[in-house]
């Protein structure tokens, strides 16, 4: 073999080497570079009241994805009549402002710097506005979360499982002194009525409950008294289909949508009987950062600015919380949240570092990938009928359940009304002021602090009540 053709040979082997340790010369490093993401599968939809959820799998190399929709049949990417942007990772959207019994297709495509891919299998579903409940909507796993005031003051929580004639399993029980073994009668066999109300078999525990009206119908809030204790307990359904990622609890980092923006209200039992209110962000990173905090007594800004706590999230939807040792740390640290179907509530009980039982519901003011704008919030996404449940902590805890309209003024009235003293008159009318972001103010009330969803269908308040004890309440829109 000729010189000339050992050369050549040689040359081919240095250049192979070169590309595959990218240290050749002053180039950038050689990487593989993914291409076109996968046409994304799985696209699955859930109707509700003028809006569909969609679901898919995850595309491997996908920035971000593009939902295509229209009400004709057939829809690709240039003639779809509606495009919708997911500039994240996540694997579900809710696409909102749609009209309801007409028929919408949809299809998405996984997005990346190196294009677009084929367009996903395509779904039809027309959105519809809540029927009448029926006793199938209570069928299927729950986890719970209950706080108990008073005598016994503790939290419960677990996961239980409702049959179709609505007898319910616990499978799994955790209380705040490590129990495993869930007390008897926590839950007995439960009927829905038409309107959403929720009864248990049996009078023991006064349990009075209210199912969501959302398209989910997954949330299920109730009051009930044990010996000389009141609780509130909140129980969410494990929606088949949807499945939850860190993009769903984080920041994008992107311009416009940036941090996450959250709040919570929460409330505590035994050695602490107070409500707590606060209000921070969630980074890219993952890092919780705190912007306010207030409670009847003067509480410490945690971290004062500084990333204090990490959250992380399980595809099924369970939150954990860990504190990153800055000073001041957070009082409660949540180890166990459960995220709604929509992705937009985390509900958790935990004990404090006062020894406190603490029952936390976090509300997220706007979807990770979605800037917020200033027609998100309006008055007249607040109106409507709510079923009110409440829970007060203090020397005489109390709970409290009824109806209450809101109007398009903010003015609110009660039509029914009762709580665990037997008392039947319900809270004077009283009108609620709403800011851009959702926040509720009462002028006659400067402890009241309220929060209404982004997609309008809750609103979580805590404010200290007449006799001077602290109370969380939760009111579904019917």
């Amino acid at each position: 073999m000729n010189h000339r053709h050992w050369n050549r040979v040689l040359l081919a082997g240095v250049m192979f080497l070169c590309l595959l340790t990218g240290g050749c010369g002053d180039s950038a490093p050689w990487r593989y570079n993914p291409g076109i993401p996968a046409k994304p599968a799985a696209l699955a939809a859930m109707t509700g009241n003028g809006q569909v959820s969609l679901s898919w799998t995850e595309s491997p190399g996908a920035a971000g994805y593009t939902v295509y929709y229209g009400a004709s049949p057939g829809v690709t990417i240039a003639t779809a009549a509606r495009v919708l942007e997911i500039n994240s990772a996540s694997t579900s959207t809710i696409v909102t402002g749609l009209t309801n019994d007409v028929t919408y297709y949809f299809a998405i495509t996984a997005d990346s710097i190196n294009g677009k891919s084929p367009l996903s299998d395509q779904v039809a579903i027309a959105p519809s506005p809540p029927g009448a409940f029926k006793q199938s909507d209570l069928l299927g796993a729950w986890r719970f979360n209950v706080l108990v005031s008073g005598a016994g003051a503790g939290w419960m929580r677990g996961t239980a499982a409702i049959d179709g004639a609505g007898n319910i399993s616990i499978l799994t029980f955790l209380d705040n002194s490590g129990n495993s073994s869930a007390p008897t009668g926590l839950f007995t066999a439960m009927t829905i009525l038409p309107d959403g109300t929720v009864f248990q078999a049996g009078t023991a525990t006064g349990f009075h409950g209210e199912l969501s009206a959302n398209q989910f119908k997954d949330t299920l809030v109730g009051t009930a008294t044990t010996a000389a204790s009141r609780q509130i307990m909140i129980l969410q359904k494990q929606v088949d289909g949807i499945v939850f990622s860190s993009s769903d609890i984080k920041g994008t980092g992107k311009q416009g949508a940036g941090p996450l923006t959250f709040v919570y209200h929460q409330l505590s039992s035994g050695t602490n009987q107070e409500w707590e209110y606060a209000g921070g962000q969630v980074g890219q990173d993952q890092a919780v950062t705190y912007s306010s905090i207030s409670a009847p007594t003067s509480r410490q800004l945690p971290g004062t600015g500084s990333k204090v706590a990490s959250l992380a999230i399980t595809p099924d939807g369970i939150v954990t919380e860990t504190a990153n040792g800055v000073l001041p740390q957070p009082a409660a640290v949540m180890s166990h949240g459960v995220m709604s179907a929509d992705k937009m509530t985390v509900v958790g009980a935990m004990t404090d570092a006062s020894g406190a039982f603490v029952l936390r519901v976090m509300q997220m003011i706007h979807p990770p990938s979605i800037a917020l704008t200033s027609s998100d919030y309006a008055l007249t996404s607040l109106a409507g009928s709510y079923s009110l449940h409440t829970l007060t902590s203090g020397t005489a805890p109390l709970w409290a359940y009824g109806t209450l309209g809101v109007d398009t003024t903010g003015s609110v009235s009660f039509s029914s009304y009762l709580n665990s003293n037997a008392g039947l008159t319900p809270p004077a009318a009283f009108m609620l002021a709403m800011d851009q972001q959702g926040t509720l103010t009462k002028a006659v009330d400067t402890s009241y602090n309220g929060r209404l969803s982004y997609f309008g269908d809750m609103i979580v308040s805590t404010r200290t009540d007449a006799a001077g004890g602290s109370a969380l309440d939760i009111a579904l829109k019917r």
